[in-house]
């Protein structure tokens, strides 16, 4: 996460030193909101016993071509989708960077639920009640999984970049 981290803030630096964008904050939003939007479409993995089923944001559904589904894990799809509309309208809100921050906090926290709920709550605790797929093991998909992980970093350096928006005013603020 450290070298994420040290990435985007590197890449922040050049983008503001070459006046390519005045709020990078903006740009790691609307990154989030791609990748959320990303992730909704994307199946997260397999889960395979006698049979191959596919897991996705909204249903756990067979390969076949009739496509049935076994069960439905819609709660996923609706926070990515959730998350992803917080990210888009919390770009607008740059007017009151106090909210903005609260916004981005609260994206990070569902962001973990999400998380969650993806990668744990589902394929260990819900599954496995579920008799059809009670043996099956899961394989994650890396980059659907990792649309619903990079976004944590997309929000906490646009959260870092808005308190130091909101500590430049503030500083101005004390000059005059």
């Amino acid at each position: 996460m450290f070298v994420h981290s040290h990435f985007f803030c590197t890449f922040a630096k050049i983008l503001k030193r070459q006046k390519m964008i005045q709020r990078i904050q903006s740009l790691f939003l609307l990154l989030a909101a791609a990748c959320f939007t990303a992730a909704c479409l994307l199946p997260i993995g397999d889960i395979t016993n006698q049979f191959y089923y596919i897991y996705t944001p909204w249903n756990v559904h067979d390969a076949t071509p009739e496509n049935i589904i076994i069960m439905r894990t819609f709660y996923i799809g609706i926070l990515q989708v959730i998350l992803a509309a917080l990210s888009f309208i919390t770009i607008f809100l740059y007017k009151n960077r106090p909210l903005q921050s609260k916004f981005c906090i609260g994206a990070i926290v569902l962001n973990f639920v999400l998380i969650i709920l993806m990668l744990w709550i589902y394929p260990d605790v819900v599954f496995p009640k579920n008799y059809i797929l009670q043996d099956g093991t899961t394989a994650f998909k890396l980059v659907p999984s990792l649309m619903s992980v990079i976004p944590l970093a997309f929000l906490y350096l646009a959260n870092k970049f808005i308190n130091q928006d909101e500590d430049k005013v503030r500083a101005a603020d004390r000059l005059r």
